[in-house]
């Protein structure tokens, strides 16, 4: 017989959380939206805000997180880009 007080049996397979990351960008100008920024000048826009955060969101000290997913929103453009590790 069971009691209401035992503990509920464990899982056979162990529950992993799914990390989920959101990036609200606003005041986004057109050309970034549209691609059009200078890879070596990753300032204009903002970029370089935006590859940090994905950057933070998805390395770990011996590889990629395989259970993130980041996304970007841009607003005012209502676009969102999903990465996943």
């Amino acid at each position: 017989t069971s009691s209401f007080l035992s503990a509920p049996p464990a899982p056979a397979v162990p529950l992993h959380a799914h990390r989920n990351i959101v990036v609200l960008s606003h005041n986004v100008s057109q050309n970034v939206v549209d691609g059009m920024f200078e890879v070596n000048n990753l300032l204009t826009g903002r970029i370089d805000v935006l590859a940090r955060c994905i950057t933070s969101a998805l390395w770990v000290s011996n590889g990629i997180r395989r259970d993130t997913t980041i996304f970007l929103m841009f607003f005012p453009h209502n676009i969102t880009i999903e990465v996943q590790g």
